[in-house]
């Protein structure tokens, strides 16, 4: 994508199309709300979806001909990345009459064809990361001469090798190239962490796992789903204050197998005193899982606190929007690192080469892209502060988070995400708004979403949700924005058009 189709988003122009879109079109708030009712219509509008929350057409064309070369066409099936996950999913359905068959270089389970079972399917593929990619399913049905092939920007040569050595340069002193596991996604390198370190902690009878803030939503459902009956999951919601933390420490610290958090967290950007939370952690020999994609590793330095770092390589390295990958890091002062790395590489995902070799090309602009969001970010955050349609707006150098932050990232560098909260009801704003509406970030092109509509819109329909939710300090009418490379003025110029049309000034 060129520097200058980036004004399109500013513009309200259609999105360019990319058959490996990460970043889809959301529908209207009308839509967003009581989409139950609508379905049909709503779905409709969607051409595509989150590669890891929706199947994507070349996967689906390609399970569709497995199937019929097996004489299996009314049966459901799944295509897997590795025999491990494939087996892994049997025993997640929970039933006899699903087998797995190798096909070429991944795994096919096969099964009944009911609504429980995709169900229950789908969701273990998009907690997990372990479905084979867009690109993988796309290179086999070219070879099958039922598509054909697309001209596309790569790396040709060493895309592993710089890939690593360009995160490893990213996160700092304390990681080398060596130390990096690349993985099919974000989610599927936690997904290894866990299976991996879980297992390893439960036999020295640490079986407590501690969320600290409010998580990635498939974080949340990785520690919930795939815990196990001994595990104990335990979440303190506020990062800020660290005296419900202490107290468990102090009570149960042996017990306690890690701390995961974010630094800083999603939607909300809050950082935790992460020195505090190391130390905590170092003395009773708990491990610390830190993920710091929001704002990116390459401005937020853990490494000198985390045990482990796990980064969606979805954002700002895949910087296009059309890949979508993940790495683990284990830093050198890490006492997990060498009883953890190896036993966690054998179980992650990799990706394929084709998904390594864009990643490589787009990382290219990894530095310019951060250094540019950060600046409009920190100008954007100043305008809608001002702003008398908007009532609160939060970012990483937001009260009482700022020290925090420039403890880990320093002054002037918050990354490309920032939220704000409108006065009145989102709908007016989020329909007038000419910007890309999709669930992504860390895009060369500004996005954005109705965060807790999108991402916990269950929660919305019963009074437990609503109240966990106001414990996360989660409001409704939130709007999560990922800054892009756009011309500072025109980005602002959209926003205040859409706040000024919705009528939420007073």
């Amino acid at each position: 994508m060129s520097f200058d189709s980036l004004r399109h988003f500013a513009l309200g122009e259609p999105a360019p199309e990319s058959d490996h879109a990460v970043c889809i079109s959301l529908p209207t708030m009308a839509d967003v709300i009581g989409y139950e009712e609508k379905l049909p219509t709503v779905m409709s509008k969607i051409r595509s979806g989150y590669p890891r929350f929706v199947i994507h057409k070349y996967i689906d064309r390609l399970i569709k001909e497995l199937l019929e070369e097996m004489n299996l066409s009314g049966k459901s099936g799944f295509v897997i990345r590795t025999e491990s996950g494939a087996r892994e999913l049997l025993d997640y359905l929970k039933s006899p009459s699903f087998a797995i068959k190798q096909a070429e270089d991944f795994f096919l389970v096969y099964g009944p064809n009911t609504e429980e079972y995709r169900s229950l399917a789908k969701h273990f593929l998009q907690h997990t990361g372990l479905s084979i990619s867009s690109r993988q399913a796309e290179d086999l049905l070219i070879r099958r001469g039922i598509l054909q092939k697309k001209p596309e920007e790569t790396v040709t040569e060493h895309s592993d090798s710089l890939a690593k050595e360009a995160l490893a340069n990213a996160m700092g002193p304390g990681i080398l190239p060596e130390d990096v596991i690349l993985a099919n996604s974000g989610a599927n390198a936690f997904y290894a962490l866990f299976q991996a370190s879980k297992n390893l902690l439960a036999k020295r009878g640490r079986k407590i796992w501690v969320q600290l803030g409010w998580l990635y939503v498939d974080t949340i459902k990785v520690l919930e789903k795939f815990s196990g009956g001994d595990t104990e999951i335990i979440a303190i919601r506020k990062v800020e204050d660290l005296t419900k933390l202490k107290e468990l420490f102090a009570k149960v610290g042996k017990e306690i197998a890690a701390v995961v958090t974010e630094t800083p967290t999603n939607p909300l950007i809050q950082t935790c005193d992460l020195e505090e939370v190391r130390n905590l952690c170092r003395n009773s020999g708990a491990m610390l899982i830190v993920d710091p994609t929001m704002s990116s590793p390459l401005n937020v330095k853990v490494a000198g606190h985390a045990d482990v770092i796990v980064n969606s390589l979805t954002k700002y390295a895949a910087n296009e929007g059309d890949v979508m990958l993940g790495c683990l890091a284990f830093p050198k002062g890490s006492p997990f690192r060498e009883e953890l790395l190896e036993s966690t590489r054998s179980r992650i995902a990799p990706p394929y080469q084709r998904d390594l070799d864009r990643l490589a090309f787009e990382m290219k602009d990894y530095v310019k892209m951060v250094e540019r969001t950060n600046e409009n970010t920190a100008k954007l955050a100043q305008f809608l502060a001002s702003h008398p349609a908007v009532s609160k707006v939060h970012w990483a150098y937001s009260e009482p988070y700022r020290k925090n932050y420039e403890q880990l990232a320093g002054s002037e560098r918050p990354g490309c995400m920032l939220a704000f909260e409108t006065k009145g009801p989102i709908k007016g704003f989020y329909d007038k708004v000419r910007l890309l509406k999709s669930p992504s970030f860390g895009t060369k092109f500004t996005l954005l979403c109705p965060y807790v509509y999108l991402a916990h819109y269950e929660s919305l329909q019963h009074e437990d949700g609503l109240i966990e939710l106001a414990e996360a300090g989660l409001e409704p009418e939130l709007i999560r924005v990922s800054v892009g490379m756009e011309p500072t003025d025109q980005i602002i110029e959209v926003f205040e058009e859409a706040l000024n049309l919705s009528n939420h000034a007073n």
